[in-house]
């Protein structure tokens, strides 16, 4: 007996990296799913692959009000209901924020942010309103914690990703709608390619107390232990998926040593 048999899961940003992962573990362990992604090419891909009575592609633009309510309906006209939600849709255009155009400033927040919060709006109201229990999860990041020099509006968007996690979590709690964030550190996507360089992967993975930078499985096993029922008591909260780096600043400044 799988872990999500008989629920369905939106992965918002699912055609890729962390979300991709996600949608194959989902369904490997009994779930059925719906990749919605703006890549249709990598979209219908992912759909093959995991075979299409168990996953369902649809084009997702999270900044459109009527694109996330068209994720929804479709998931529901399809597989019959919905369960869980995990947003992972995100855009990077990292600067100098005393450059940073207007304009890239609002792509990132629309998609981020905004695109976050209208599918979790979304999938709220039709659990809602069917009187259904549901989890979301939203992928925030290290760099919502401790800020991103250079980064842009990213770091500012993923710290609002953990703050309107918990506002949900506590206004829809009584609704038996559960809703955390998730923080990775360094992972290797394909939004990180720079992690292919030897060097670089190399100096990351020596600073990180468990010694590698992380994998799309190691974000994907956390998302999928707070959609689960092991998990049942825990809303409005942030999960670090790091290796240790957040919490490991003091190891790597010059003077004394413990060891």
């Amino acid at each position: 007996m799988g872990r999500f048999d008989g629920n369905v899961c939106i992965v918002a940003g699912g055609a890729r990296g962390i979300g991709a992962k996600t949608c194959e573990m989902y369904v490997e362990q009994g779930g059925r799913v719906l990749i919605g992604d703006v890549n249709e090419e990598l979209g219908v891909e992912l759909e093959a692959k995991l075979g299409r009575d168990k996953a369902v592609f649809q084009i997702l633009d999270v900044t459109d009000e009527g694109s996330c309510q068209a994720a929804v309906e479709r998931a529901v006209g399809e597989f019959g209901g919905l369960n869980h939600l995990v947003n992972c849709a995100i855009k990077m255009d990292p600067a100098p924020l005393v450059d940073l155009p207007l304009a890239s400033w609002k792509m990132v927040l629309d998609v981020g942010l905004t695109g976050m919060f209208l599918m979790c709006q979304a999938a709220g109201r039709w659990l809602i309103e069917n009187e259904r229990p549901g989890v979301m999860v939203n992928l925030s990041s290290n760099a919502g914690v401790q800020p991103y020099g250079m980064s842009g509006a990213y770091s500012t968007v993923k710290a609002g990703i953990i703050m309107l996690s918990k506002q949900l979590g506590i206004e829809w709690a009584r609704k038996g709608i559960r809703v955390n964030a998730v923080c990775p550190g360094h992972t290797e996507t394909p939004l990180t390619a720079y992690l292919q360089d030897p060097e670089i992967k190399k100096g990351r993975s020596d600073v990180t107390p468990l010694g590698r930078v992380g994998q799309p499985v190691d974000i994907a096993h956390g998302i999928l232990f707070l959609l689960s029922e092991e998990s049942d008591w825990i809303t409005a909260s942030r999960l670090d998926i790091d290796g240790g780096i957040l919490n490991s600043v003091y190891n790597h400044m010059p003077g004394r040593r413990w060891d």
